[in-house]
């Protein structure tokens, strides 16, 4: 094992007891809320009172975290629920060459239903694409699996892609799904060669639920978390409309790697060209936002993320960041305004890996607000920035738990809640002057078309089902 992949190793084996094993101990997704009340929007935005990030213990590393509540101001003696948001930023340009070299297993699915829609030719041309456009230094593999995992070509230094090509010209589907065997096999490849300052890349492609060997939810998920440890992110392609989302999709947030839906075959191609890019370009691994909540804060709500609950805040799993990224994390609170002119509101630290320097990193931001006894204040001390995010977010989580209403049968639970996150959109809309937002509540309301006019068993309800959540994930992150 490589010096930089120790360190990872065991900065991921602190984190997991705390971060990782929470969250599997059911697999189950969280039962529809339908009683959260839409926190005030108002008009008359204005330039924020108080500036929300101030200083924080000295950052090392590459990442850049701020963090502030959609208004500056809270009002003294009262309690209210308020957004915090949170924005974890890689530099695009860190004034040198940072693509990493790449040690990428791609692991497809060659079960029988493959074979329909010609997915199984899609995906060996998506597999040759990504050897062809790989640098010599990088390191590929390729596996198979159905009732078993098969080894096509093992992890080697990409000199010649028509080897590899030639390889992969001889697969042929048919059997089961063996999902467990096929990721196993593709981390083996990967851990028998990776190298110090490479990344080390899962690349899982199925079109339909796990059938042979381990089929257990959790511990598929359980096994994509602990790959972290290893160096080793996953990501998933759910290809068509018979897997289920809900594990690809777990299995790649707890490894800190990407899900995608794609339901036709022809996008593979793009979808593997956008993961290598990805992969290359990675700033920090195994990333873990804390969020520390002082007296006067209480937690409710992290959007869009399983977070963990902890005594003071949550801890939020966050994997890989990319060049270029700013991920978001949506956070409601309820604050009571102190006595003191500005109350701390919380302190975020992002533990992580720097690939760049080869170093454990850590970035820091504090949020505050000014406290006042006056509502005049208060109202015109909305963040817009942050605003729209929060409402963006929160608007959207309607349409994640209409999706899962409508996946449930529950047609009428369903529209009741496209109806209330379009709402929210519309509203924030108007009062933020964002037209963006007005945009998404009109997405809302054609998911509400595609509910109401296909049953969610049909080819139609499924493709609406995968869609609403890809579409909540994107919003809310």
């Amino acid at each position: 094992m490589q010096r930089w992949q120790l360190t990872l190793g065991l900065t991921v084996v602190a984190l997991g007891a705390a971060i990782i094993a929470p969250r599997l101990a059911g697999f189950t997704l969280p039962a529809p809320r339908v009683d959260v009340p839409i926190p005030e929007v108002v008009p008359n935005v204005v330039a924020p009172i108080v500036e929300a990030v101030v200083a924080a213990p000295t950052s090392t590393g590459h990442l850049v975290v701020t963090a502030g509540l959609d208004r500056t101001a809270v009002l003294e003696g009262a309690t209210q629920e308020r957004f915090l948001a949170i924005t974890v930023t890689a530099p695009d340009d860190i004034g040198e060459s940072f693509r990493r070299a790449v040690d990428m297993a791609v692991v497809i699915d060659a079960s029988g239903s493959m074979s329909a829609r010609g997915k199984i030719d899609y995906a060996k041309r998506a597999a040759k694409l990504i050897a062809s456009q790989m640098n010599s230094g990088d390191t590929y593999s390729l596996v198979t699996f159905n009732d078993d995992a098969t080894t096509v070509v093992p992890a080697t230094r990409v000199d010649d892609p028509t080897v590899i090509h030639r390889a992969i010209d001889r697969i042929y589907e048919g059997g089961g799904t063996n999902l467990y065997a096929g990721m196993d096999r593709g981390a083996a490849e990967v851990k028998r060669s990776l190298e110090d300052g490479a990344v080390g890349r899962v690349i899982v492609l199925s079109d339909g639920n796990a059938n042979v060997g381990v089929t257990d939810p959790d511990s598929l998920a359980r096994y994509a978390a602990s790959l972290t440890g290893q160096g080793i992110a996953v990501s998933t392609i759910g290809l068509g409309l018979d897997y289920n989302e809900d594990l690809l999709a777990r299995m790649a947030d707890l490894s800190g790697g990407t899900y995608d839906f794609v339901d036709d075959p022809r996008e593979l191609e793009t979808v593997f060209a956008d993961e290598l890019d990805r992969t290359a370009s990675v700033v920090a691994r195994s990333s873990a936002v804390k969020i520390q909540l002082p007296d006067g804060v209480e937690p409710v709500e992290v959007i869009g993320w399983d977070a963990t609950q902890t005594e003071d805040g949550w801890t939020v799993w966050m994997g890989d960041v990319y060049a270029g990224e700013t991920r978001k994390i949506i956070t409601k609170v309820r604050v009571t305004g102190l006595s003191d002119s500005t109350m701390d509101v919380a302190s975020i630290k992002v533990d992580y890996q720097d690939v760049v320097d080869g170093i454990t990193a850590a970035a820091y931001a504090d949020a505050t607000a000014k406290v006042t006894n006056s509502a005049a204040t208060v109202d015109a001390s909305v963040d817009k920035s942050r605003a729209v995010d929060a409402n963006r977010a929160y608007g959207n989580w309607y349409l994640d738990m209409s999706t899962r209403a409508y996946e449930r049968g529950d047609l009428a639970e369903s529209k009741k809640l496209l109806r209330r996150g379009a709402n929210v959109l519309n509203t924030a809309s108007q009062q933020l002057a964002a037209p963006e937002l007005a945009n998404e509540a009109e997405d809302l309301d054609r998911q509400e078309v595609l509910y109401h006019s296909y049953a969610p068993a049909s080819d139609e309800g499924k493709r609406a089902i995968k869609g609403g959540k890809e579409l909540f994930r994107g919003r809310a992150r």
